[in-house]
């Protein structure tokens, strides 16, 4: 159980690192869905660097998820789950209609 927490913080991590340096495009679902005259409305690298840094910032709070498992500090636990769900909601928010992201 572990060792499979541990194997999906590191694939988090890696996935979010892909995102940042902006080479996930096809990790991005709404992106995929659209056509290629819509995709050349969306600065691809700025929504790449943005969903980056949400998945870091929801790697941080699994792998507070998994520290909470060995230390049981019930702020670490609200912080974990801070880090889980506002980067959600945000990533909702932001990425709804992909405004923020048009060239």
């Amino acid at each position: 159980m572990i060792l499979l927490f541990f194997l999906m913080i590191s694939l988090f991590f890696g996935i979010s690192t892909l995102l940042f340096i902006g080479k996930g495009d096809f990790l991005i679902a709404g992106l995929n869905a659209m056509s290629k005259k819509e995709k050349e409305k969306i600065d691809t690298f700025k929504l790449n660097r943005f969903m980056g840094k949400m998945m870091y910032v929801v790697s941080g709070g699994m792998l507070l998820l998994f520290l909470y498992r060995f230390y049981n500090y019930s702020l670490v636990l609200a912080l974990a789950l801070l880090l889980l769900v506002l980067p959600t909601i945000l990533i909702a928010i932001f990425t709804f209609n992909f405004n923020r992201f048009r060239k």
